[in-house]
């Protein structure tokens, strides 16, 4: 996936991306960190084909992502938002099964043996039958990472996937994303408000700050605490805890 000089505005606003450019690494995590409003988001929307640029180009072995055929779209590319809809009659294998409708005309042609491998991966075999509005949150965020991963996707977009998750979930979680990337040879992108979960689970980092990418780098790169201060406009500190590595501490002004 290349990004050719892609901006975006919302009506008449000011654009709120500007001339991005950038090669998405194949095979790899590549995470976008910055501040609250920088545009990641926005970024993620149009990579993955839900927002069409004012100008230049997100492409795919040559192909325009936007002008993609929807189906061949989600053959391609699968997101995992930062809210999902619930459907209280949905059992989470009903939802994970919605993953395969990109092959299939309906849900009722796709057999549990089609998404029995997805279930046992995701360790979600004693919740097949729960409604997904019974569950806690880590739960249901595996549940649309499964539906993700059903879809059988080259690259898996995830926008703080995080975000309301306790601190066991959150790790439960990012450890499943970096097991199923490499299982399934995934190109992942993923919105992250953590600095120190980039840290740890990207191969590449790109620093998005108001609507640019002002820095693209290794992680190990961005434990340079003049760059994040300037990033996130903050005093930064970075500590390097034995057993962990370099940690990223905000100071109070």
């Amino acid at each position: 996936m290349e990004l050719d000089k892609v901006s975006f505005r919302y009506s008449k606003n000011k654009p709120l991306i500007e001339s991005i450019s950038g090669i998405v690494p194949t095979g790899k995590i590549l995470c976008l960190i910055g501040p609250n409003g920088a545009g990641k988001s926005t970024i993620l929307q149009l990579m993955a084909g839900e927002l069409r640029p004012i100008s230049g180009k997100v492409t795919i072995d040559g192909q325009q992502v936007f002008e993609m055929d929807i189906k061949k779209r989600a053959q391609k590319i699968a997101v995992v938002a930062q809210r999902n809809r619930l459907y209280d009659e949905m059992t989470v294998e009903d939802i994970v099964k919605t993953g395969r409708s990109p092959y299939h005309g309906t849900l009722a042609t796709i057999s549990n043996g089609e998404i029995k491998p997805i279930i046992q991966e995701t360790h979600l075999d004693k919740l097949v039958d729960k409604s997904i509005n019974t569950l806690s949150g880590g739960q249901q965020q595996r549940v649309w990472l499964a539906a993700a991963i059903a879809q059988d996707p080259d690259y898996l977009l995830l926008d703080e996937p995080t975000t309301y998750l306790d601190i066991h979930y959150q790790a439960e979680l990012m450890n499943l994303i970096k097991k199923l990337q490499k299982e399934h040879n995934l190109t992942v992108v993923m919105v992250l408000h953590d600095i120190n979960q980039a840290l740890k689970i990207s191969d590449e980092i790109w620093c998005i700050k108001n609507g640019q990418k002002v820095y693209d780098k290794a992680p190990m790169d961005l434990t340079n605490e003049n760059i994040l201060a300037d990033l996130f406009n903050s005093k930064i500190k970075v500590v390097n805890i034995p057993q962990y590595g370099p940690y990223v501490i905000q100071i109070p002004e």
